[in-house]
This record gives C-alpha cells, structure tokens and sequence, in this order.
C-alpha cells in the first residue's frame, strides 16, 4: 500500500531589502501593546478615559520597562471631577520652569498606579496630561512602591514588565 503524503504549495517569496524580524522585536512589539492596554485600562479605571482626546494618546516602554503616557484632553472636559474621584488623589507638583500656570500631580491608587500630571497650555482651553506608570501605589502598597518603583528609578532592580504589569489589572478568567 501506497503511503499518502501531502504537500504545501508556497508562493514566490521576494527577498526584502529590510533587516530580518528577529525576536527580540517581537519582544518589544509585545510590551509596547500590552503598554498600550495597560494605560487604557488604568485611564478606564480613572476616569481620564472620557476626557482624553483619542488620536493623541501616546504611549512610550523606555530603558527599564518604565512606561510614559501623554494626550490632550478634550476641549471642554471638566477636569476638576478630577478632584473627588475616588480613584485618585493630589500629590505635590511642580510648577513648570518659565510658566506661568501650574501643573497639578495626582496619583491613582491600586497596583499598578498611574502618576500623571494635568497641564494647562497657553491657548486657553488646552490641557494636557504626561504621566507614567507605577507598579504600586506608595500610599496603599509602600513595600511593593518601594522594591518595584523606587529602587529600580535609582539603579537597584528592575521595573516590572508591561507584560506583567498589565496581568496584574486584567481580570483572569475563570476556568
């Protein structure tokens, strides 16, 4: 009896001029979207997911798997409900250098935790937040800011990953 074999057919394959995909791209092609559904996640939890302006979300995995995050806020947004969410508090910001209004910092609770600040621009009606995000809390969780946040920003360990990070805050599903 005859043995049965199959065969794929593959169409031509022109080589590319480009470098090769290796996996360390796809690494960091992986932690910049679960980065990206981190912030959006925690701008859900929030609130700051109804103010913000959605083509000008900006999302940025740095050296050390700290992530930063900036948007515009929508014209109009009431930004002062900021304020008395339940989700935030007010922390201690600065002013910026050669400006003549104040950012405000707030800090989100839970684990992992946003820190952002709220700028006004100088066109009226422009307001912009920049902000990253913190594995913990320092308020509600101090251990888990200090060995996750606070060492690894002065050269001691590591900063979770995006990866890990956003497991933390998507809800498991039950089996």
């Amino acid at each position: 009896m005859a043995e049965k074999t199959a065969a794929t057919l593959v169409g031509h394959i022109e080589p590319s001029d480009d470098p090769p995909i290796t996996d360390a791209d796809i690494v960091i092609d992986r932690q910049a979207r679960c980065a990206l559904s981190l912030v959006q996640q925690l701008l859900e939890r929030t609130g700051l997911a109804r103010m913000l302006e959605p083509q000008t979300l900006n999302v940025i995995v740095g050296q050390g798997n700290w992530i930063s995050f900036s948007f515009q806020m929508q014209r109009g947004a009431d930004h002062s409900s900021l304020d008395v969410s339940k989700n935030l508090r007010r922390t201690k910001g600065q002013a910026q250098q050669g400006k003549s209004y104040k950012s405000v910092w707030f800090r989100s609770t839970g684990i992992p935790s946003l820190h952002f600040a709220v700028i006004p621009a100088e066109r009226l009606g422009d307001i912009f937040v920049r902000g990253h995000v913190d594995a913990a809390d320092p308020t509600g969780h101090p251990v888990a800011h200090l060995l996750r946040d606070f060492l690894p920003a002065h050269g001691v360990g590591s900063h979770p990953t995006p990866e890990a990070l956003l497991a933390l805050v998507t809800p498991k599903s039950l089996a």
